[in-house]
C-alpha cells in the first residue's frame, strides 16, 4: 500500500479533510511504481489520486478524511486497473490516411510515394483538424491518456487538448537545406510556434523530422532553439536502412574514426564521402541528442549505436507494426534493446502506416519479437507495462513532479485505464499469466478511462 495525499489542502476543505471521492477498485491494481495489488483500491480527488493500496485500507483511510456532507463514491472493476497507456509517437493527423496504411509495399520508398500521393492530393488538407481529433478519441477509447504527437499541419494542433489528454505536441519540421533555414527557416519557425500559442495548446516540443529531410544547420540550431524555449525533442531517427552504419561497431567509436572533425552539409553528404557511420552518430556529433531527446523507430540501430542513446539518455519509441507496414527492411533490435538496458517507450505512429492506435496491439508484436530475436526472462511482460505507462511519460519528462502520469501513486494525476481481463490472482503463476494475457490479447478490451480524475470513457464499466 502507498500512504499520503497529495496536498489535501489543496483539494479539499481543510488540511485533513477531502470532499466527494471516488474510490475505483479492482482484483487487480497495477501502479507501475509500486508492486501489483491483489483487491486493491485507488482514491481520486480533485483530479489526483489519494490512496492506493488493498481496498481495505483505502477505505479505513478515508473515513477521517472526508469533510462533513461529503461522500466517497466506489466504482467497482472485475478486470485490471492499470494507469492509463502512454502513446511515445503518432501523429494523429493522418487517421484519416488509413488507406494507406492498408496497403503493402515493397520498399521504404514505395510507401513514402503512396503517403505523398494521398497527403499532397489535397483531399484531406482541410479536414486535418477533424481527423487529428478523431485520432486522440480513438487513443482514449483504448485506454490511452497521454501521447507525444507529432504536428505536420497547423489546424491539426488540437488533438491532445480536444479530448483531454496529457502528452505534447511536437511541431515537426523537415525539408530545409541549410541555407534556405539560415535565411528563412528560422523566422517561419517562430510565427508557426506564435500560431501554436494561440491556439492554446497547453505542451509544446519540437520534431526536426529526420537526418533525411534536413540539412546540418537545422540540426544544429532546432535543440538549441527548443532548449532555450524549455521544450523537449522528438527525431524520426534509425528508420531507414539508409541511416544505417556500413562499418562495424568497433570502426565507428569516437577513438578511432575520422570524420567528426570535418563539417558536413547534411547526412547524405557523409554518405556521399563514402563516410559510413549512421545517423544516430551523425545527429549525436551535432548536439542533437540528450536527455530531452526521445527518438521514434531505433530500427537500424547497431551496438555503438545503441551505447550513444543510453549515454545521452534518449529513450526509443518502438512502432514494430509500422516498420512492417512501411518496410524498413528489419525489425528493431529489441532483445538488444532490453538487455542492453536502453530506454524504451512504444508508439503506434499513424493509421497511415499501422492498423490502429490501440497500443497493446503494438505491445503484442514486441512481446513475440523479443522472444523471437532471443529474450528469454521471465520479467518481459512487466517491462512491457513500464514501457505503456511509466516508460511512455519518462520519454516526454512527465513522469516527474505534480503532474506526473503514467503511475498510480499519491499525488500524481488520476489517469486509469480499466481492462476486461481475467484477474486470476491466487498464485504467482496465475499473477504472471494475467499480466502476460494483459500484454499479449490486451488490444480491443479497454472498457473505461479515466483522465485527470474524469471518467471521459465507459462501455459498461460502470
Amino acid at each position: 500500500m502507498q500512504r499520503g495525499t497529495s496536498n489535501p489542502a489543496s483539494i479539499g476543505t481543510g488540511p485533513d479533510l477531502l470532499t466527494d471521492v471516488v474510490v475505483y477498485s479492482s482484483r487487480m491494481v497495477i501502479p507501475v511504481t509500486a508492486p501489483m495489488i491483489v483487491n486493491g483500491a485507488v482514491a481520486v480527488c480533485a483530479g489526483r489520486v489519494v490512496h492506493v493500496g488493498t481496498r481495505q485500507w483505502v477505505m479505513e483511510q478515508l473515513k477521517d478524511e472526508i469533510a462533513p456532507g461529503s461522500r466517497v463514491k466506489e466504482r467497482h472493476w472485475n478486470g485490471v486497473l492499470m494507469p492509463g497507456l502512454v502513446n511515445a509517437h503518432t501523429h494523429l493527423q493522418y487517421t484519416g490516411m488509413a488507406q494507406v496504411g492498408q496497403g503493402h509495399y515493397d520498399s521504404f520508398q514505395a510507401w513514402e510515394a503512396a503517403f505523398d500521393k494521398v497527403y499532397e492530393g489535397g483531399g484531406q488538407a482541410k479536414a486535418w483538424r477533424h481527423w487529428a481529433m478523431v485520432g486522440a478519441r480513438q487513443l482514449v477509447e483504448s485506454g490511452t491518456t497521454a501521447a507525444a504527437d507529432v504536428v505536420t499541419d497547423l489546424d491539426a494542433a488540437v488533438a491532445l487538448v480536444s479530448q483531454g489528454l496529457h502528452g505534447i505536441a511536437y511541431w515537426e519540421v523537415m525539408g530545409w537545406r541549410n541555407d534556405d533555414w539560415l535565411h528563412k527557416g528560422r523566422f517561419q519557425l517562430n510565427r508557426q510556434l506564435g500560431r501554436l500559442r494561440r491556439e492554446r495548446v497547453p505542451n509544446l516540443g519540437i520534431s526536426p523530422h529526420a537526418p533525411y529531410t534536413l540539412e546540418s544547420e537545422p540540426f544544429v540550431d532546432l535543440p538549441d532553439i527548443a532548449r532555450q524555449l524549455n521544450m523537449r525533442l522528438h527525431i524520426h531517427l534509425a528508420e531507414t536502412p539508409l541511416e544505417a552504419s556500413s562499418l562495424p561497431p568497433a570502426a565507428t567509436s569516437y577513438s578511432t574514426d575520422s570524420w567528426q572533425g570535418d563539417h558536413w552539409s547534411s547526412y547524405q553528404e557523409l554518405k556521399r564521402q563514402g563516410k559510413g557511420v549512421s545517423a544516430i552518430q551523425f545527429v549525436d556529433q551535432l548536439g542533437s541528442l540528450g536527455p530531452d531527446v526521445h527518438i521514434a523507430h531505433g530500427v537500424w540501430a547497431n551496438e555503438e549505436d545503441r551505447r550513444i542513446l543510453r549515454q545521452r539518455q534518449v529513450s526509443v519509441a518502438l512502432c514494430p507494426r509500422s516498420n512492417r507496414i512501411t518496410n524498413t527492411g528489419r525489425d528493431a533490435p529489441v532483445r538488444e534493446y532490453l538487455e542492453e538496458g536502453n530506454p524504451l517507450s512504444i508508439g503506434t505512429d499513424s493509421l497511415s502506416s499501422s492498423p490502429s492506435l490501440d497500443l497493446l496491439d503494438e505491445a503484442a508484436v514486441l512481446y513475440d519479437l523479443a522472444r523471437e530475436q532471443g529474450y528469454r526472462k521471465a520479467d518481459l511482460p512487466r517491462r512491457l507495462i513500464h514501457m505503456l505507462t511509466l516508460n511512455g511519460a519518462a520519454s516526454m519528462g512527465l513522469h516527474l513532479g505534480a503532474n506526473r502520469i503514467g503511475q498510480i501513486n499519491a499525488g500524481a494525476l488520476a489517469d486509469l485505464a480499466f481492462l476486461d481481463i481475467p484477474t486470476r490472482v491466487d498464485t504467482p503463476q496465475q499473477i504472471e499469466e494475467t499480466l502476460e494475457e494483459l500484454v499479449r490479447a490486451g488490444a480491443g478490451r479497454n472498457r473505461a478511462t479515466v483522465i485527470s480524475g474524469e471518467l471521459v470513457y465507459n462501455q459498461g464499466a460502470f
